[in-house]
């Protein structure tokens, strides 16, 4: 039996088994996860930060990606909150944050804290990062849309903020240098969730903590998509699997998208554009259930979704992970997105799909090193 086992202030432990799932179990077919592929570049896997240029994956959306110096966070979320009361607050919580994000960085604080959009699995642990990342001396930057900046600032926090609110037609904004990272964000678009004509809760955040899950508002089904480069390798980090203004981002190396609720989608025009040599999907675990109560990696997203309005209504949306069913799919994205080369480049798209282990650090150095 594979194990990832961090123990959660001596009263949680989170020991997750991988046995029976796609992608991880060998039993099932073939190993995506990434440290286990003896293919290209070696990847290395550990609980601890290792030296040199790291990621790891908080699971949903979040992630961590470093090095020795600098720390940048995106979408960090680890509460988890259930959702049998989709009307009840959401409460942060705080020893999943500090046991699983801040603790693992040691000595680090976070440099950025870079949010796609304000729902509550991309934005809800966030002003406590903020507020235990802040010294006398350091604050890490908050880059994100309004509502995000009004929804951290709700909370009475002092914090430097970057507001991206993709007007008068702006789709792209460089947003600095931290260390050795750059980053830049493009506009994109909140998918539609399959079946269902519509993309989440939206509008304008309002009040005060703590909020609802439908307080949590997106700007304008607006999802901002981050490019980070780093000594010669660019990822691009797209919540879901939509993901606009490809011209803006160019060639990149790794491309991590979202894969959950795809009817409608562009991961074929994205691998065609961005030319990844890895893909990496995520968002795709079931974030409504936290890390100490799952023994088995859950894949499987059910929800039901309370609609409120003048016809109020609760509409069940079953598996729009369908994790299993993307391996599946990938290699037609891959022929779709060779049908929009040119011949004589077709050959040359071939990404490697990858997957991660959450809470897990991987080792990318080697990645530099090709």
């Amino acid at each position: 039996m594979t194990l990832a086992t961090i123990a959660l202030a001596q009263v949680r432990k989170v020991s997750i088994s991988y046995d029976g799932v796609p992608g991880y179990d060998s039993a099932l077919g073939q190993v995506l996860e990434w440290s286990s592929q003896m293919e290209g570049p070696r990847i290395r896997s550990s609980e601890e930060p290792p030296d040199g240029l790291r990621l790891r994956w908080y699971g949903a959306s979040g992630f961590e990606l470093g090095d020795n110096k600098t720390t940048i966070l995106i979408d960090p979320f680890v509460s988890r909150p259930p959702v049998s009361n989709p009307l009840a607050p959401l409460i942060i919580d705080t020893i999943a944050v500090d046991e699983l994000i801040l603790k693992p960085m040691g000595n680090r604080k976070a440099d950025a804290i870079l949010v796609s959009h304000a729902h509550a699995d991309h934005v809800m642990d966030v002003p406590l990062v903020i507020s235990r990342s802040t010294t006398a001396d350091h604050r890490p930057l908050l880059v994100g849309d309004p509502n995000t900046v009004t929804l951290v600032e709700s909370y009475h926090l002092s914090v430097e903020t970057r507001l991206l609110e993709f007007d008068d037609g702006v789709v792209h904004y460089l947003i600095g240098q931290f260390g050795d990272f750059t980053v830049e964000a493009v506009r994109s678009l909140h998918p539609q969730y399959d079946f269902l004509p519509w993309r989440g809760p939206r509008g304008k955040i309002e009040g005060h903590p703590p909020f609802t899950g439908f307080d949590y508002l997106s700007y304008r089904d607006i999802a901002i998509a981050y490019i980070i480069s780093y000594r010669g390798l660019k990822f691009v980090f797209c919540d879901g699997a939509v993901l606009q203004n490809l011209q803006a981002i160019g060639r990149a190396d790794l491309l991590v998208l979202g894969i959950p609720v795809r009817e409608n989608n562009t991961i074929a025009e994205a691998l065609a554009t961005l030319r990844p040599s890895f893909f990496i999907p995520t968002h795709y675990d079931d974030f409504f259930v936290p890390f100490h109560e799952m023994d088995q990696f859950d894949v499987t997203i059910d929800l039901t979704v309370f609609l409120p309005g003048e016809n109020e209504k609760e509409i069940t949306l079953l598996d729009f992970s369908r994790f299993g069913e993307f391996f599946e799919e990938f290699p037609g994205y891959i022929r779709k997105a060779r049908s929009k080369l040119p011949t004589e480049s077709q050959s040359f798209l071939d990404p490697r799909l990858r997957i991660l282990k959450p809470l897990t650090y991987y080792s990318l150095e080697s990645l530099i090193l090709k």
